[in-house]
């Protein structure tokens, strides 16, 4: 297993400049925020740079775990929808012009799923992703949800969830970018979940959460301010623990760090959760 990051962080670096700081620092895996107007690849400008990027990358000998874009596929505006699926679908694109086995997205919602009718939001997904997972299948492309709840607008953030959509859409190739940091405040048992959907996770986020447990006191789980995201090392989950469960699961993949510790600076975050992260894969 390696550890990797999350490009977003660096956004106002260039993609060449990402992978010079990236090599330096010893990550072998990045990966790649790919939003339109991304300065790392934007797959609706750089499908023709392909070769390019892939003798940018043989020269930094720095790989791609994913392409990450993570948008509301299912938007309630048919037009922003339609505008988000074809930009995920140049995602899936350019991940097979390079290799790449995954692309990082948003199951996304028509609706706020706590207030929506189940069987409604069920049949939009499987009206988009029917579709979508057999143009990634056709190009042996994964698609991997990242299970952030989204405040409301993202269906595959919990287990159940998980298991309607892939009853929905079933693929060898639809399965998760999981984030055991959004399980942590949701009270989810992030590593039964690593170990039971083993085979369905096919990229993993290194983010974690820290409990302010004197907020908590004062507000409570419906209240604000009570939890935040931080880099590994600096919240509740046990990473022993999780990286263990992944590897009983059969993952054994990357643990790639989505820095949004508001205490640290991007690099110094990312270093920092990259040393704390390797320390215990040299003994795990």
């Amino acid at each position: 297993m390696k550890v990797g990051f999350f490009t977003a962080i660096l956004r106002n670096l260039k993609f060449e400049q990402v992978l010079e700081w990236a090599s330096k620092h010893g990550f072998e895996l990045i990966e790649v925020y790919s939003a339109p107007g991304s300065p790392h690849i934007d797959p609706s400008k750089d499908l023709s740079k392909a070769s390019e990027i892939k003798k940018l990358l043989e020269k930094y000998n720095v790989g791609i775990s994913a392409i990450s874009y993570h948008p509301n596929n299912l938007h309630p505006d048919l037009e922003k929808r339609k505008e988000f699926n074809e930009h995920l679908k140049k995602c899936i694109e350019m991940a097979y012009k390079l290799e790449v086995n995954v692309v990082s997205t948003f199951a996304g919602s028509p609706a706020h799923y706590l207030s929506a009718d189940l069987n409604y939001l069920l049949d939009e997904f499987e009206k988009v992703f029917k579709e979508i997972v057999k143009y990634a299948e056709d190009r042996n492309v994964k698609i991997a949800f990242e299970n952030c709840p989204a405040g409301g607008w993202n269906l595959a953030y919990n287990p159940t969830m998980w298991d309607l959509l892939f009853e929905r859409v079933p693929s060898d190739n639809l399965g998760l970018n999981l984030d055991p940091s959004h399980l942590v405040w949701q009270f989810i048992d992030y590593v039964s979940v690593a170990r039971k959907y083993g085979k369905k996770i096919f990229h993993t986020h290194a983010k974690d959460t820290e409990v302010l447990y004197d907020k908590l006191s004062e507000v409570g789980i419906y209240g604000r301010g009570w939890w935040r995201y931080r880099i590994p090392g600096w919240g509740e989950i046990d990473w022993r623990a999780y990286i263990t469960a992944l590897r009983e699961g059969g993952y054994d993949f990357v643990l790639s760090i989505e820095h949004e510790d508001p205490v640290f600076k991007p690099i110094e975050g990312v270093l920092l959760g990259k040393k704390y992260l390797e320390n215990i894969l040299k003994y795990e």
